[in-house]
């Protein structure tokens, strides 16, 4: 009688003076499926597996020696025969006990090679640059596995405390929308706080002015004359005028400094997620000017790494600006003065 695994469909023949007397467990050696089987009635229900198929005398392709059947003990089996595979042609061909076969290696080559892949996968983006590892830029993926808050933070991290990797990893194909978006997000959060910052001041000292004419009207003057709606939009849209005018410039600069080397893209993601350090106006006092600072630090850095430039050919890039900026901070400072 020939006893034929319900799962793979192997078999073997067993002889019936060994025969179990009453239903018994067997497990097939070439898929472990364990199935209930009675010599009177076949295979009565399968253990491991969902189908199932009864033997049928007659049929004689032999299961692989090492099958567990009852009546024989796994060690003798495999002690008796080899195991026995079918090459592309169908002829049948011995392997030595505990060889792995061809359908078995494909499996642990398939499981070995997704497990690559979802090892891969879990571990923080990363992109190669140079043979040196360089983080990639959160914002531009967002919103990820974590959400636009979680890929604004850690954008604004890495530029303040990673500027040199953050930037070497711009990609100058990425779309320009990301980086604009990025900074329209810090240009109202920092309008916002300032505004808030200014109306406790305004609060604070408005006992004082009453009775010191001079400081009554220089309150005055720092009052908001428009609504917070209306400040959003007129001071969004000039710092965004004001993004474009200054990309333009370093731009132009690095045309005659590194023209080899020059992208406007570049320039422009770099001028734009330079931006992060402004969000330290959360810190009433010297806390937009240290994010102002702090921000001219991550434009430097950013340009030489995204461009590839030295320190002499990064600094004079930014000269142009410089110039634009100089009558304002003169005027600014007169007014102060005054």
């Amino acid at each position: 009688m020939n006893i034929i695994c319900p799962q793979c469909g192997f078999s073997r023949e067993l002889p019936a003076d060994r025969l179990p007397a009453r239903a018994v467990i067997a497990t097939c050696p070439k898929c472990a499926c364990r199935f209930r089987f009675s010599a009177e009635a076949g295979v009565l229900e399968t253990l491991d597996a969902p189908t199932a198929r009864a033997a049928a005398p007659g049929e004689d392709d032999p299961l692989p020696p090492g099958a567990i059947v009852p009546g024989r003990s796994p060690e003798h089996t495999a002690a008796k025969t080899a195991d026995t595979t079918e090459d592309g042609g169908g002829r049948r061909t011995e392997s030595a006990p505990g060889q792995a076969e061809p359908e078995e290696e494909d499996i642990r080559r398939t499981a070995s090679k997704a497990y690559a892949r979802e090892a891969a996968r879990l571990e923080p983006e990363t992109e190669r640059d140079a043979g040196h590892a360089v983080e990639a830029n959160p914002w531009e993926t967002a919103p990820g596995r974590d959400g636009w808050l979680a890929a604004f933070y850690q954008t604004v991290m890495r530029v303040m405390f990673a500027a040199s990797r953050f930037f070497g990893a711009l990609n100058p194909e990425a779309p320009q929308l990301r980086a604009l978006s990025f900074y329209l997000v810090v240009c109202v959060f920092q309008t916002v706080v300032e505004r808030f910052w200014g109306g406790m001041l305004l609060a604070i000292m408005a006992p004082s002015a009453a009775t010191d004419p001079q400081l009554e009207k220089m309150l005055a003057l720092l009052a908001p004359q428009t609504n917070l709606a209306m400040t959003l939009l007129l001071r969004t849209a000039l710092l965004v005028l004001q993004l474009y005018v200054f990309s333009g410039l370093v731009h132009l600069a690095y045309r005659f400094v590194a023209p080899d080397r020059t992208s406007f893209p570049l320039v422009f993601q770099v001028m734009a997620y330079s931006s992060a350090p402004a969000l330290l106006c959360v810190i009433p006092g010297l806390g937009s000017l240290a994010g102002m600072i702090w921000g001219l630090a991550c434009m430097a850095v950013g340009c030489r790494a995204a461009l590839r430039l030295n320190w002499p050919q990064t600094l004079l890039g930014f000269v142009p600006v410089c110039l634009v900026m100089a009558p304002m901070l003169l005027q600014l400072l007169s007014a102060v003065q005054s």
